[in-house]
Parts: structure tokens; C-alpha cells; sequence
């Protein structure tokens, strides 16, 4: 038996069998925004070959509903192929350098096979027609997904003209100069066509498509340069298509550029794999991510863009969603997008690029570096979790102090009244008093509506109160809303509604009901005059304003205290080091240094055990009614503690328990609480509460409970 020590081999073609073009073919697993934008590439890659400047890149898709299972998708461009083009590139199947044609380009097309994939295995038919330097050609994919030249049209001598009406782009609108071009043989042109596209044989879902097309990894870079404009049904839906502008979340504007290691290290297996990503031949590549101020959330407008795309020499060779790298800082990570630029990734001794682009290869090098850049938005999200905690502090010193200031506002109100009636013997029957600042003589008012004076003075930024006064029941019902009105927006009234109810009405000594009401202003710039109306129905009454500087308080303590939260706001005797005070959770509910005593300042621990835990997300935080009934209950502790010394200091005789559980357990917390109840409905009760007017407290209808 002889020995066979070498053979010769006779080399020939490789025959492809139609069964490999369909396994291949259903890896791409083609969508067709995914196709279009295969499309796209071929002809921003035909305009790269012809040194076609950017800004006279032109490409048309068409888009038109069929009724027989003919609806139809195409692409146009303007500038054609020959047969020799067609022949030595179209007709070739994964060749990495088909798409240049033979030319040293940068080009988009990859291996040359995702257009014609499209073409073939999501069309019923496909075919395209080309025009180049006065021949035509027709080319496609038979029902039986096998390729050729049309009968009759393969370097087909023709015209212009009769080239333009045969591939049925006579009707459109041609960029300009285009037409005159192709018309005296400066160029040509392509039109790619699909007939029965897969899952909408008649209906094109256009919308759906084009939302996904402008996006899409593979064509988003493209059209943000190249001119691209879309005709449904012969109606143009977009003269210029651009991808969607991402606006940066705030305070992360500046995209985020971060370098690659040469080497990167991974542990698998128990055992330390080390990578290079760089060498002489292959530059140290860099990652960005970007921000977007609107979560990319899957399943959204904008969850395809929650991703990294790999860039190549030109274009993208893979995209990964951000969930795909096993990130787990969601939502934050819904915020992030980004691209990756590593040219080692295209090293032809390990190729790291899919055929299909979608992902890179699986090996050693590409989840060394999957995993470094998971690592690096992991980073970036905990970034967004901090300053989105620093900013739900900020919105939770604001929110607290806008109810804080209501309840300041409101506190100062009722101290006058009921501080004067439990202190001061209170208003008795045939007198004015409502605010504790001296009495008059009840008298009804002729018109039925007056105020008790026809001009006064007001101190400058002071509530400062008018008494207004109605007869009741008739000519003025009980429950007559009051409307309040200035002309002068320098002059303010904190309330623009006042309610007639019962417990305002008092008797004059000829036992007529009058309701007397408080109408508060604030006078904001020193020398101001206005007019502050009162209206209930057809009756009406006015009161002439001037503002002037306020009397000076001569070093005594404020007629009121005032109320601040901890480590929100500012100290206003300046003697904090860091501007506020800081309480621990060790520290009163609410808290007075020696300082604050004589000048009426008291501070609400918002450190405290129960406002911690109040504050708390889970818990409902500053938005929610646990957290406005703290702030209501501390202002009770304030009054009661204002109320002891004033006990003390006008009765000391009298300064006993059971006075103090009379007077101040129990008749002034039992007003308090009445009081809250009416003025106070909204911010105690509501389930959501937004303070329409700092100036002043809670007003009545003007929020929803």
C-alpha cells in the first residue's frame, strides 16, 4: 500500500448553500429600525466613496401601505453603483471589505451583509434599482431568497430622465442642485425597495419604526450629519430627520470621560486574568458617559438609548444595554448612556466585532472590559444617589420652612387674640376687641360692611390688622365670603377671602350681631398709600393706607417669638459657626440658647428621634401630614411655655398647678386646637399642602385638602 506524504490541493471557490445565508440571516435577528439603518450605512458609505461633502449627503425614506400584501419600504440615495460595483461587492457575502469596494475608505459597512440580510430575509421580494453615468440596473432577491440581475436590466443604456420616472422617484422632491446633476451625468442614484416587510404586510407602523430608527445604535451618529427626510403614503412626515436631543440630568452637565487601562485584571474561576486593551499599534482607549435629564426607562420613548455603543474605526460595532452588564444601581443607572472607544477591539489577531454588530465576542478581553465599565457607571449612579439625597435635603429644609412660615405667621395672629383674652380678661360683650390691642365701642355699621376706620397708618413690614365689621344674619348671611382687595401691590393683605362664621359674631349692648373680623397687611415699602377693599356682594366698604417706618422696640424682647427650624435656617443673631444651629437627637424638641431668651427665638429640633424617623421617605416624609402636625405640636409646646411665664410674670400669686392646668392646659390648648381646626384645615388635614402665599397664613379654599 503506498504512503501518501503530500498532496497538491487544487483550490476553488467556497460554495455557499442558500440553508447558511438562512442561519446567518436569522442571527441578525432584524428589526426593521435595525434594517433601515443597515440601509442608511450603505448609502452614507456610497457619498464616503464618492467624496461627497457632509452637508450635500442627501437620502430619502419612503414609506408607502399596501392593500395586497404590497406595503413597501425604500431608501433612496444620490449616488448609484455600476454592475461592476454590484458584481464585486453587493453579490459578495462576508467580505469585511466589501463595503469599501476595493477603495483605503473609512467606511460604515462592516462586512457587507446587513443590507442585503434585510433585503432577504424581511422582505417578500426586495430589489434595488441603480443609475450611474447613463446605465441602469436592477437587482434583488427573489421570492425563493435568491439573488440576481432583473430580465432585461442589467447595464441597461437609458436616459436620464426615463432612469428617474422608472424607479418612480419622478414625484418627489430632489434636494438641491440633485436633480441637475443627475439629469447632465454628474451622478446618479439608488433606490433600495422592500415589498410585503415582515409583520406589516399593508400598514406601515411608521411612527414606531422611526422612533427606533432615529435611535438606533447603528444609525444615530449618521443622522445627526447626514440629510435624511421621510415620505409616507407621498406626504413628507419629516423634511429633516435628527436623532432626539438628550438634555443632562442637572449638576451632571459635563460628560464624564474616563481613560481605559492598558491592562485590565479579572478574577474567573479562581484565577487572575489579565487583558491588555493597549499597545504601540493600538492607542489607550477612553469610556464616556453622559447623562439625560429624563429617565431612559425600559419600555419608555427613550429606554434604547439607556446603553453603551462600542465606536470602531467608523461607526458602532456593538451596543450593550446598561441592564445587560449586570449593573444593579437602578433607577439611577436609567439616567446613564454613554459610548466606548477601544480600537484594540479591532485587532484582526483577535477581532472582537460580531458579524452582525449587535455585541462583541465573548472571550477574556471583552468581559475584562464589560465588567471595568459596569464598575465605572455603578460609580457615576451612586454619584446621582448622593446629590439626589443632597437635593431631597434641600427640598426638605424648603418644604419645612414654607410650613414653618405659615405657622409663624399664623402663631402671631392667634397670640394676640388669645393671649389677651386669657391674660388680658379678653373681649366681653359690647366691644371691638379681637387682637388684644385695645377696645372700642361695638357699634353696627350703617352700611352693613365697614371697617372700624376710614385711613390709618401701618408699620412697615408688620401683619398689622384692620377690623372690619358686618351685620349679620341680615343684610349679610352667615357664611358670606368676604373678598379682599388692594390697589397697591406694595401693600399687601395676607388673606384675599375672609368666612363669616359663628364664633366671629359678637353682640353690641343693644344686642345687634355683628361679626368682627381681622383683615391683616403688610406695608412693604417705607411711604407707601393704598386702598384696601372688603366686598360681600353689592355691599362694600374701603380704608386708606399709608406705610411708615415702624416704631423702633427699644431693646425689649419682641412682642412675638419666633420660630425656627434646626439646621435649616439661618442664625439670626449670627453666632452659629456654621450659620444655623445644630440640635442632636440628645437635645428638647424645642430648644432656646441663652442668647435666643431675650430676643424671642426658639429653635424645633428637626434632629429629634420622631422627626427622623418622620422624615424619613418610607415614613412619608416633608410632604406628608406626620411632618406638619410635628411642626403644629411644637408650636403648642411654644405657647405653652409663653403662656407660663407670662403667667408667671403677671400673677405670680397665682403662678399654681391647678391655675396652670386650667388656664394653660386646658383653656389655651383647648383654643389652640379650636383655632388650628378652622385656620389651619389645609395644612393639618390635606393630604398633599403647597403654601400659595409666604406672607401670610394658611388660606382658606385657596389649596385642596
Amino acid at each position: 500500500m503506498t504512503e501518501i506524504t503530500s498532496l497538491n490541493i487544487l483550490e476553488e471557490k467556497n460554495v455557499i448553500d442558500d440553508h447558511l445565508l438562512d442561519i446567518i440571516g436569522n442571527d441578525f435577528k432584524f428589526d426593521h429600525a435595525k434594517g433601515l439603518a443597515e440601509w442608511l450605512k450603505n448609502s452614507a458609505d456610497a457619498y464616503i466613496r464618492a467624496d461627497v461633502p457632509d452637508s450635500e449627503q442627501y437620502a430619502v425614506f419612503r414609506f408607502t401601505d399596501g392593500k395586497r400584501n404590497n406595503a413597501s419600504l425604500e431608501c433612496i440615495d444620490f449616488v448609484g453603483m455600476t454592475e461592476t460595483d454590484i458584481i464585486k461587492a453587493f453579490k459578495r457575502w462576508g467580505d469585511p471589505e466589501a463595503a469599501k469596494k476595493g477603495l483605503q475608505k473609512r467606511t460604515y459597512g462592516g462586512h457587507g451583509n446587513g443590507g442585503k440580510f434585510y433585503m432577504r430575509q424581511m422582505f417578500d421580494r426586495s430589489h434595488f434599482v441603480t443609475y450611474w453615468d447613463g446605465y441602469l440596473n436592477i437587482f434583488g432577491f427573489s421570492e425563493r431568497r435568491r439573488y440576481g440581475f432583473a430580465r432585461g436590466y442589467k447595464n441597461k443604456k437609458m436616459k436620464p430622465q426615463e432612469a428617474i420616472k422608472l424607479a418612480e422617484i419622478d414625484q418627489i422632491i430632489f434636494p438641491p442642485g440633485i436633480k441637475q446633476k443627475i439629469l447632465t451625468g454628474k451622478t446618479g442614484f439608488t433606490v433600495v425597495k422592500g415589498s410585503g416587510p415582515a409583520l406589516m404586510k399593508n400598514k406601515v407602523k411608521v411612527e414606531n419604526i422611526i422612533g427606533k430608527f432615529k435611535n438606533h445604535p447603528q444609525s444615530r451618529r449618521i443622522l445627526a450629519r447626514l440629510n435624511v427626510s421621510v415620505i409616507h403614503n407621498g406626504n413628507y412626515i419629516y423634511d429633516l430627520l435628527r436623532p432626539d436631543e438628550i438634555l443632562p440630568l442637572p449638576s451632571f452637565e459635563e460628560p464624564r470621560i474616563i481613560s481605559i487601562p492598558k491592562k485590565l485584571s479579572l478574577q474567573s474561576g479562581g484565577e487572575k486574568i489579565t487583558v491588555e486593551l493597549a499597545n504601540p499599534r493600538f492607542p489607550q482607549g477612553r469610556l464616556i458617559l453622559r447623562t439625560s435629564e429624563q429617565a431612559l426607562a425600559r419600555g419608555g420613548k427613550l429606554g434604547d438609548l439607556n446603553r453603551i455603543d462600542f465606536i470602531g474605526e467608523i461607526g458602532v460595532i456593538a451596543s450593550y444595554q446598561i441592564r445587560e452588564l449586570g449593573v444593579m444601581t437602578f433607577p439611577q443607572a436609567e439616567f446613564i448612556y454613554g459610548e466606548c472607544h477601544c480600537s484594540i477591539l479591532e485587532d484582526p489577531d483577535n477581532d472582537c466585532a460580531r458579524n452582525d454588530r449587535t455585541k462583541l465576542v465573548d472571550n477574556e478581553t471583552t468581559r475584562t472590559l464589560l465588567r471595568w465599565i459596569a464598575e465605572r457607571i455603578e460609580e457615576l449612579a451612586g454619584e446621582i444617589i448622593s446629590q439626589e439625597q443632597r437635593e431631597r435635603s434641600e427640598q426638605i429644609k424648603k418644604l419645612s420652612s414654607e410650613y414653618n412660615e405659615v405657622l409663624n405667621r399664623w402663631k402671631d395672629r392667634f397670640m394676640k387674640k388669645v393671649f389677651s383674652e386669657i391674660f388680658g380678661g379678653g373681649p366681653k360683650v359690647g366691644t371691638e376687641g379681637v387682637s388684644g390691642l385695645g377696645r372700642r365701642h361695638l357699634e353696627v355699621p350703617e352700611n352693613g360692611l365697614a371697617f372700624t376706620f376710614v385711613a390709618t397708618k401701618i408699620p412697615l413690614n408688620e401683619s398689622w390688622p384692620l377690623t372690619l365689621k358686618a351685620v349679620v344674619p341680615d343684610p349679610i348671611p352667615i357664611g358670606t365670603i368676604i373678598s379682599i382687595v388692594s390697589d397697591n401691590p406694595l401693600i399687601e393683605p395676607e388673606e384675599n377671602k375672609i368666612t363669616i362664621k359663628p364664633e366671629i359674631i359678637k353682640l353690641t349692648e343693644g344686642g345687634e350681631s355683628v361679626a368682627v373680623a381681622n383683615v391683616y397687611v403688610v406695608g412693604k415699602r417705607l411711604g407707601e398709600k393704598g386702598k384696601i377693599s372688603a366686598r360681600a356682594g353689592k355691599y362694600s366698604t374701603e380704608m386708606q393706607l399709608e406705610v411708615i417706618e415702624a416704631k423702633s422696640g427699644g431693646g425689649k424682647k419682641p412682642k412675638y417669638p419666633k420660630v425656627l427650624l434646626s439646621s435649616y435656617d439661618k442664625d439670626p443673631l449670627g453666632i452659629a459657626t456654621e450659620g444655623t444651629v445644630h440640635l442632636s437627637p440628645r437635645d428638647p424638641v424645642v430648644y432656646q440658647r441663652p442668647q435666643d431668651i431675650s430676643e424671642g427665638i426658639y429653635w424645633i429640633n428637626t434632629s429629634s428621634p420622631l422627626a427622623s424617623s418622620i422624615l424619613k421617605r418610607e415614613r412619608g416624609g416633608a410632604e406628608s401630614t406626620r411632618w406638619r402636625d410635628y411642626l403644629f405640636q411644637r408650636y403648642v409646646d411654644i405657647f405653652v411655655k409663653e403662656a407660663l411665664h407670662e403667667l408667671q410674670k403677671k400673677d405670680p400669686d397665682n403662678f399654681r398647678a391647678d391655675v396652670i392646668d386650667n388656664q394653660i392646659m386646658g383653656e389655651l390648648i383647648r383654643k389652640v386646637h379650636a383655632a388650628a381646626v378652622i385656620d389651619l384645615e389645609n395644612l393639618l388635614f390635606g393630604d398633599t399642602y403647597t403654601p400659595s402665599n409666604l406672607t401670610g397664613e394658611d388660606k382658606e379654599g385657596q389649596e385642596n385638602s
